[in-house]
């Protein structure tokens, strides 16, 4: 079975050797994970055009996904990350990370206007000027986050 170690990087070797010893395939594209219930990372690792970036999570204004691809951006940039949404939308709620759809998630702090439309949904203006939407699925979780 395949597993993926989310830990200190101190502690990764330990955890691997043990999940191996054990029969765990360690993969980083794994559907499982072996997580430190106090890891708390403060960044994203992407990927561009083959270089790797860390990225603190106050730069990152949206995460979006096309399929199996997960596309983070900032200011400046776009980055390919191995997270899945329904990861983030768990585990990063309180980094400031709200699933406004099916298929993004957003940063809190970058959300620049919130505007009520007609059809039930909510429209967003982000830090970058991209217009997003709050679907009516995603709604009242949304509203309950920002305090609305």
């Amino acid at each position: 079975m395949k597993i993926k170690i989310i830990c200190r990087k101190e502690k990764y070797m330990e955890y691997k050797s043990i999940l191996e010893k054990d029969g765990f395939i360690i993969d980083d594209d794994a559907l499982l994970e072996f997580r430190e219930s106090d890891y708390k990372p403060d960044h994203f690792i992407g990927k561009k055009e083959g270089h790797i970036k860390v990225i603190m999570y106050e730069e990152v204004i949206m995460i979006e996904s096309f399929g199996r691809e997960i596309s983070l951006y900032t200011k400046n940039d776009t980055y390919q990350i191995k997270q899945r949404l329904y990861e983030i939308e768990l585990g990063y709620e309180e980094f400031g990370f709200i699933r406004i759809n099916k298929s993004q998630v957003v940063n809190k702090s970058q959300i620049l206007k919130i505007k009520p439309l007609f059809n039930a949904r909510i429209k967003l203006i982000l830090s970058d000027q991209k217009v997003v939407e709050v679907s009516r699925n995603y709604q009242e979780k949304f509203k309950e986050f920002i305090g609305f």
